[in-house]
């Protein structure tokens, strides 16, 4: 925390309707909040207080530098009510939380979705589908755009060169710990799948292509794609130097040829190379934290 960072946001519990379904969050709000506010979104199967924490802290970070957010649990997640929904089927549990959010704090004139993993990529979808003018950014931290050959392809090109540079592989190896037979088999299979990439980037740019021409639905690689071109509001990217599914996200935008890029002023990303998926380790989560946070300041401070 700086010394212009209020120490204690208040926070509320919000339960709010979603199809009939009861869903539970919780909004932070500061004293003296500005009017651009932040919605977390859950990914994988956590619930709104994050691994390690995370997504409490977040909150309590960003509310002390007078950012209302409000994060809370997907229909079936944590406290609230439902069936499971797919990363890609939470539309109108966003729409919900953004009409809590409004309700909670009706000074906000505008919002930045923060996402991580499948949850940033509901982030782009949700803007996809809905133009949403109320979203006005995008904070995007490991977003996921997995298939089994693009995970195959990250495997080959950055697990195993990884593991060839790492001492301690060595050592198990002259040791007798490393089943070469096995290994060279499992490295040879990734390879054979990781193949499939070209016959898949021949089919997103297909796809792409026809999705421009409003042939045909797209998957939601190509949705994905899509908001990332589309969406007119601010985005930061944040990516862990120690995470597949980072480099598979930059790996899918190389393949996709003509894919937006993060290097300007209105479209930022952020390298944070010590950092694994779930920011598990203070130092890292704590950049990531100082990285939205100036981020924020740059683009939506009134």
């Amino acid at each position: 925390m700086t010394p212009h960072e209020s120490p204690e946001p208040s926070e509320l519990p919000v339960i709010f309707d979603c199809a009939g379904e009861r869903l539970i969050g919780v909004v932070s709000v500061p004293e003296q909040p500005t009017d651009t506010g932040v919605l977390i979104l859950v990914g994988g199967r956590q619930y709104r207080v994050g691994s390690h924490r995370q997504f409490v802290l977040l909150s309590r970070r960003l509310a002390s530098a007078d950012f209302c957010c409000l994060r809370f649990d997907f229909r079936g997640m944590g406290d609230s009510t439902g069936e499971l929904q797919n990363f890609a089927a939470v539309d109108a549990d966003i729409s919900a939380a953004l009409a809590a959010f409004k309700a909670q704090c009706p000074h906000l004139k505008r919002v930045v979705l923060w996402g991580l993993c499948d949850a940033a990529t509901a982030a782009v979808l949700y803007w996809q589908r809905t133009n949403d003018p109320f979203v006005v950014g995008l904070c995007l931290v490991n977003p996921w755009l997995r298939t089994e050959a693009s995970l195959a392809r990250a495997r080959v090109r950055h697990y195993y060169v990884e593991r060839l540079l790492d001492l301690a592989f060595w050592r198990k190896l002259f040791t007798g710990g490393v089943r070469l037979r096995s290994s060279f088999h499992e490295y040879l299979g990734q390879w054979r799948a990781s193949r499939r990439v070209v016959q898949t980037r021949i089919l997103v740019q297909r796809r792409i292509q026809k999705s421009f021409l409003g042939q045909t639905s797209a998957d939601f690689i190509t949705e994905t794609l899509d908001g990332l071109r589309f969406f007119p509001g601010a985005i930061l990217v944040v990516l862990s130097g120690r995470d597949l599914v980072a480099k598979e996200f930059m790996d899918t935008l190389a393949c996709a040829g003509d894919a937006p890029t993060f290097t300007g002023a209105q479209r930022m990303r952020k390298d944070i190379p010590n950092a694994d998926h779930t920011f598990s380790q203070t130092a890292p989560r704590e950049e990531l934290e100082a990285a939205v946070l100036a981020w924020l300041k740059t683009a939506f401070r009134s």
